[in-house]
C-alpha cells in the first residue's frame, strides 16, 4: 500500500499559501508513488485550482482531507482544534515554533503525532534545499522594500527631468540576514541609496556586494579568537548613538533582525523614531515576534509623530505564488529524506532529520521547547533507524543570531565572576571596580564558557573524532581555537556553543550542542 499525504487548506484568514503546489504533487506521484489528498480550494490563494492537481483525491472539509492520511503537510502550525483532527500517530510536517504554540504541541504529544518542525532545520549546506526560513524570508524581504516604497511620499530612484533632478531616497536596512539582504537588493533595484547595519562585522562583505554601505558604529562584537560576544553598557550606548544619528537622515527604514524561535531583538527605540525626518517610513518585518522597533504594533500601520510605522505581518503570504512554490520545494526535499520504500522512516543518523524532530511517540525531543514548556525532554542522536538514543539537539539560529540580547550586561556578569562579594549599583555594576582592559579580558574568557585561570601549558589533546560529527578537519580547527579535550567541549554553555558554531562557519548551534552532550557522556 502506498503512502498518503494530506494537503489541507490553511485556516488562518490571512494565509494564501499552500504547502504543496501541483508540480510537486505530480513528482511525488510519478517518482515516488505517493498519493495525495487535497482540500478543495487549498491552493486558490496561490493561483492553483483543484483541477491543476493531477492524480489527487479532493475533499470538501479539513477533517475529511486528513482522515486516513499517513503524512499531513502544512504551512502554518496547527491550531489546537486542528490537532484534534489529525489522525492518531500520523506524521506532521510544518513550521511550529514552540514559544507561540505550546498548547498545540501538548496536543501533538497526547495524540502521538510525529512532528517534523521545518523551523528547526540545521543551518548547514546540505540542508539548504529544505530551508523554509530562508525561502520565505526572501519573499518577505522583497515585499518589505516594496511596502516602504509604496508608503513613502518620495520616489526611491534619482531622476533627471526638465524641471530638475530628484535625488534618490535614503534607505537603511537593519539586520543582514536573508530577509535583510533581499530588502537591500530590492531597494537598490528601485534606485534608492541604501545603508545597512548588522552587529556582525562579517556581514560587511554581503552588504557591500549588493551595492549598499555598511554602517560602522565603531563597536566590534568579536572577542578573543574571533568569537562573537555580547556588548557592555558603553558599547550599547555607542551603537545606539550612531544608529540614531544615521536613522535621522533616512527616508525609509526596514527592520529585518530576527531570531528563529525567540522574541525579536529590540533595536530601534522611541527616541530614535522621534529623531527621524518627517514622513519617514519604518517597516518592521519582525512585528509578529515582538518587533525590532519599540513602537511597533503587530499588523497595524499608524503614524507616531511624523513617522509612519508599519507592523508588517504575514509578508510571505502576500507573495503567495512564489512563496508556495519555494515552500513546496523545501517540503519535497524533506520528504525525500523521510519516506523510504513507501513508508515514513526516521533516520536518526541523519543530522537534518534528527534536528527537525519535535515530537515522536508522545515524547518531546527539542530541548529549548521542553524548557519553555517545562516538560521533560527526550534525548536523541545517532543509532539504528527509527530507534532514538542519547544525545542532545537544540534549535537553529539564522544569520541574525548576534542580535540576541543579554539579561544583564556582559561586563556585569564578568564583574560578578571576579568580585562576587562586591555590592552592585542599580544598573548592576559599579564600573569603577575594574579597569577597562581587565573587563575586556574577563569578557572574552567568560563569553567562551571557559575557565578564567587556564594553565600556560596545553593539556594533551583528546581524540575528538570519537564524537559524532567531528572529522579530522574539524578536530584540527577546534584545536586551533583552544578546544582540545572533551572537557573543553563539555563546559561550553549555550551562548558559547552558538559562538563556536558561528566561528567554525557551521551556521548551526545544534551541531555544537550535540558535541557538548556527547563530550559530557565521555567524561561521566
Amino acid at each position: 500500500m502506498s503512502l498518503t499525504i494530506a494537503v489541507p487548506k490553511e485556516q488562518a484568514e490571512y494565509e494564501e499559501r499552500v504547502a504543496l503546489d501541483p508540480p510537486t504533487v505530480k513528482r511525488l506521484y510519478e517518482r515516488h508513488n505517493i498519493h495525495v489528498r487535497i482540500q478543495s480550494g487549498c491552493g486558490r490563494g496561490a493561483g492553483f485550482y483543484d483541477l491543476d492537481y493531477e492524480n489527487v483525491q479532493v475533499f470538501n472539509s479539513f477533517e475529511q482531507t486528513l482522515a486516513e492520511a499517513d503524512v499531513v503537510v502544512k504551512v502554518n502550525p496547527p491550531t489546537p482544534d486542528e490537532v484534534e483532527m489529525l489522525p492518531h500517530g500520523c506524521t506532521l510536517v510544518t513550521q511550529i515554533p514552540a514559544f507561540q504554540n505550546d498548547t498545540a504541541i501538548r496536543g501533538l504529544l497526547a495524540r502521538n503525532i510525529t512532528t517534523i518542525a521545518m523551523n528547526l532545520l540545521p543551518r548547514i549546506t546540505r540542508a539548504q534545499p529544505m530551508d523554509v526560513l530562508s525561502s520565505q524570508a526572501t519573499v518577505a524581504g522583497y515585499k518589505a522594500a516594496l511596502i516602504a516604497a509604496e508608503l513613502s511620499p518620495r520616489m526611491f530612484p534619482m531622476l533627471s527631468t526638465a524641471a530638475g533632478t530628484i535625488r534618490p531616497s535614503r534607505v537603511i536596512v537593519i539586520g543582514a540576514g536573508v530577509a535583510g539582504l533581499q530588502a537591500i537588493a530590492t531597494a537598490r533595484r528601485l534606485g534608492a541609496q541604501v545603508e545597512a547595519y548588522d552587529i556582525r562585522t562579517a556581514a560587511r562583505e554581503q552588504i557591500e556586494s549588493l551595492g549598499a554601505r555598511m554602517i560602522d558604529t565603531g563597536v566590534i562584537a568579536e572577542g578573543t579568537g574571533g568569537y562573537a560576544r555580547g556588548l557592555n553598557r558603553e558599547e550599547r550606548q555607542q551603537q545606539h548613538d550612531v544608529l540614531a544619528e544615521r536613522l535621522s537622515h533616512a527616508h525609509a527604514v526596514i527592520c529585518a533582525a530576527a531570531i528563529p524561535g525567540r522574541k525579536a531583538p529590540l533595536i530601534v527605540t522611541k527616541d530614535m523614531v522621534e529623531r527621524m525626518m518627517p514622513d519617514t517610513v519604518l517597516v518592521d518585518m519582525a512585528a509578529e515576534t515582538g518587533g525590532n522597533c519599540e513602537l511597533t504594533r503587530p499588523g497595524e500601520t499608524y503614524t507616531h509623530g511624523d513617522t509612519i510605522i508599519v507592523g508588517a505581518s504575514h509578508l510571505p503570504s502576500s507573495g503567495a505564488v512564489h512563496a508556495s512554490e519555494l515552500y513546496s520545494r523545501n517540503l519535497y526535499n524533506m520528504l525525500k529524506l523521510l519516506v523510504v520504500d513507501g513508508e515514513v522512516l526516521l533516520n536518526w543518523d541523519d543530522e537534518v532529520v534528527a534536528s527537525c524532530i519535535l515530537t515522536y511517540q508522545g515524547g518531546l525531543y527539542h530541548e529549548p521547547s521542553a524548557a519553555l514548556m517545562e516538560l521533560e525532554v527526550v534525548r536523541k542522536g545517532t543509532g539504528e533507524r527509527g530507534v532514538p538514543v542519547q544525545t542532545g539537539v537544540t534549535s537553529a539560529q539564522d544569520q541574525s543570531s548576534g542580535w540576541i540580547e543579554e539579561d544583564t550586561d556582559v561586563a556585569e556578569r564578568a564583574a560578578q565572576d571576579v568580585a562576587a562579594s562586591e555590592p552592585e549599583d542599580e544598573a548592576g555594576l559599579d564600573e569603577q571596580k575594574l579597569e577597562a582592559s581587565e573587563v575586556d579580558s574577563v569578557i572574552d574568557i567568560a563569553e567562551q564558557g571557559l575557565p578564567i585561570d587556564e594553565p600556560e601549558e596545553l593539556e594533551a589533546a583528546d581524540d575528538l573524532q570519537v564524537i559524532d560529527g567531528i572529522g579530522p578537519g574539524l578536530q584540527s580547527r577546534l584545536q586551533e581555537y583552544g578546544v582540545r579535550t572533551y572537557a573543553d567541549l563539555a563546559q561550553l554553555n549555550d551562548e558559547a556553543a552558538i559562538q563556536l558554531g558561528t566561528h567554525l562557519e557551521l551556521q548551526e548551534p545544534t551541531i555544537v550542542n550535540e558535541w557538548v552532550t556527547q563530550a559530557k557522556g565521555l567524561l561521566s
